[in-house]
């Protein structure tokens, strides 16, 4: 199977002078998690919801500060965008992006932008064409990142890169009760400047500055949403020796970027979108 077969085509892009607020808005309008960055006729970066989990933290630098209607797209897009052709095999393609710890491939035809390549891509081609290859045991993952709900949407994104993952099973004592992902994270990052957030104002003292200065206080604005604010409440389980291809196709149909893995009532995993990329380059289909 070559890329061209199963890529997303006509390709969403943006210029490095839009703004953060604008690709917001395109992501939400067109249900993507990834956007190019064009820059003169040329391919100058991607933006990505991880792009922006990880780069608009609360705890950010001091640019974050202002609101994402004054955030230029080239202040957290990835630059080195890796491509690949129209007719590379879909094996090396996701060999290719677990080598480097990507989740898409733009893909070109010479100079020009053919289309993009996505785990979600993979997922869909695997739940069509690749039946009956292996059992949800054999390609989950067994570390689970566990959040409780009441942590900060912060504290649950640390956690989660802490932890080399891109989403996290939240808790309610011992019970499973939602799954929260980067993208999660990062569109309610980019909604605490609106108004509805829920905020509590904190307090803060300068340091005396030269000349013996006074101290002079301040006031800040902190959200206090928490995971079980923004997390996705209807889970989805699947059981550990149901047909990956069935996953997959709950997945696609969700919309979901992992499915906890559990033997009878017992949560035993989870299985996600890079686990089934595995499965893909393993194949060599």
């Amino acid at each position: 199977m070559k890329v061209k077969e199963i890529m997303n085509s006509p390709v969403l892009a943006l210029k490095p002078i839009d703004t953060i607020a604008h690709a917001k808005n395109l992501m939400l309008r067109h249900k993507v998690k990834r956007l190019i960055v064009m820059d003169k006729g040329k391919l100058s970066g991607i933006l990505t919801m991880h792009d922006l989990a990880v780069r608009l933290r609360m705890e950010s630098p001091t640019w974050r500060m202002r609101t994402i209607d004054n955030i230029p797209v080239s202040r957290v897009m990835s630059k080195g965008v890796l491509s690949i052709s129209l007719g590379t095999d879909v094996s090396k393609a996701a060999m290719m992006m677990l080598d480097r710890g990507i989740s898409s491939l733009v893909v070109a035809d010479g100079e020009e932008i053919s289309g993009i390549l996505t785990k979600t891509d993979l997922v869909r081609y695997f739940s069509e064409s690749l039946t009956n290859r292996f059992k949800v045991r054999d390609l989950m993952s067994k570390d689970l990142v566990t959040v409780n709900r009441l942590h900060s949407i912060a504290r649950a994104a640390e956690m989660m890169e802490e932890n080399g993952a891109r989403r996290g099973l939240v808790k309610d004592g011992d019970k499973p009760v939602g799954l929260i992902t980067e993208s999660d994270v990062a569109f309610a990052q980019l909604d605490l400047p609106d108004k509805g957030a829920r905020e509590r104002k904190v307090r803060y003292t300068r340091k005396i500055e030269r000349g013996g200065r006074p101290r002079a206080r301040y006031i800040k604005y902190v959200a206090l949403l928490t995971a079980d604010d923004v997390m996705q409440k209807e889970l989805i389980t699947i059981d550990a020796e149901s047909d990956v291809a069935q996953a997959a196709s709950l997945m696609i149909k969700n919309g979901i970027s992992g499915i906890p893995v559990v033997e009878g009532e017992k949560l035993v995993g989870i299985l996600t979108k890079t686990d089934i990329t595995k499965g893909v380059r393993r194949l060599g289909v």
